[in-house]
């Protein structure tokens, strides 16, 4: 199946609609945890629950994006659509590893501390702090290196495959562009910013964003 053959399947194009809607969301959301705190465990505190839901719910996006990256090359046999479909397997594994480690368990460790004394909840503060900044340290770099490079991989392959398919530059342009600001950050502005890049090429090649049949 083509990418012009997804209107007649409403439930995939509410997989490749939806996924970066429902991302762009709960990158705005990380916002709760900003604001004039002095540390990030202040930050947090009074939205623990809603920072877990967060990233519990992002572990299911992150696959449905996944997902959609690969329907949006289906058909495709090119080398570029190949190496989009390969960069999707570290892209799952190490994103969803290294948003599980930083956001969820902070969110955990200040779910935590608001059942505490208040007198023991100070050694936390650090901890809290240590967990947002595990990206400086090189085992967690290292898995948010590869996550984040698979992504862009994954979505600039599928751009290249879909432009030697026939797709106009109005869909391939934001498609790679998104993968490259997605790589940046899945908060605000940056994941947010990717995911309407990406809404607006899967629009363009749904609505006859393809100027000649897939190539192979």
């Amino acid at each position: 199946m083509g990418i012009t053959d997804l209107r007649a399947h409403p439930g995939r194009l509410l997989i490749v609609f939806g996924a970066p809607i429902a991302f762009a969301i709960t990158g705005f959301l990380h916002l709760v945890g900003d604001g004039d705190a002095p540390d990030i465990y202040t930050g947090l505190k009074g939205h623990a629950i809603l920072w877990i839901a967060i990233h519990v719910v992002q572990l299911f996006l992150i696959l449905l994006l996944a997902v959609a990256i690969y329907w949006l090359t289906d058909g495709l046999t090119s080398t570029a659509a190949r190496v989009s479909r390969v960069a999707l397997l570290p892209y799952l594994v190490f994103y969803s590893a290294f948003d599980a480690v930083v956001g969820l368990s902070n969110g955990l460790v200040v779910q935590y501390g608001s059942e505490l004394p208040p007198g023991e909840q100070a050694v936390l503060t650090g901890v809290s702090d240590v967990l947002a900044n595990l990206i400086h340290r090189p085992v967690p770099l290292t898995i948010y290196l590869i996550g984040t490079l698979s992504w862009a991989v994954a979505v600039v392959a599928a751009a290249v495959a879909l432009s030697q398919a026939g797709a106009r530059r109005a869909a391939t342009i934001p498609l790679a562009l998104a993968g490259i600001i997605g790589a940046v950050d899945h908060a605000a502005p940056f994941g947010p910013v990717a995911m309407l890049l990406f809404i607006i090429a899967a629009f363009v090649l749904t609505r006859g964003g393809m100027a000649r049949a897939h190539l192979t």
